[in-house]
Order: C-alpha cells, then sequence, then structure tokens
C-alpha cells in the first residue's frame, strides 16, 4: 500500500492518494506537479 495525503492547519486531511501495488508490478506513479497543486490549492482556499 503506498499513500500520500495533505493536512490542513487544523489537522484535517483535506486530499489523499493511496494504490495497492500488485506482486511484481510496479503501478505506483505518484500525483504530478500539475495535480499537486490543484490538490494544494483546493486545500488553501
Amino acid at each position: 500500500l503506498v499513500g500520500q495525503f495533505l493536512i490542513d492547519r487544523e489537522g484535517i486531511v483535506r486530499w489523499t492518494f493511496t494504490e495497492v501495488l500488485e506482486s511484481g508490478l510496479q503501478t505506483f506513479k505518484a500525483p504530478n506537479p500539475e495535480e499537486l497543486m490543484s490538490a494544494v490549492s483546493q486545500v488553501a482556499h
């Protein structure tokens, strides 16, 4: 299991990304910078 998350100043999780890796497959792909900045801008407002 792979996961990433953003937490706001109050400690509330506002965005998550999780993926389960199947054995033998490297399927995890981190969000690209545009996807991450989009999530951050939504949390900031």
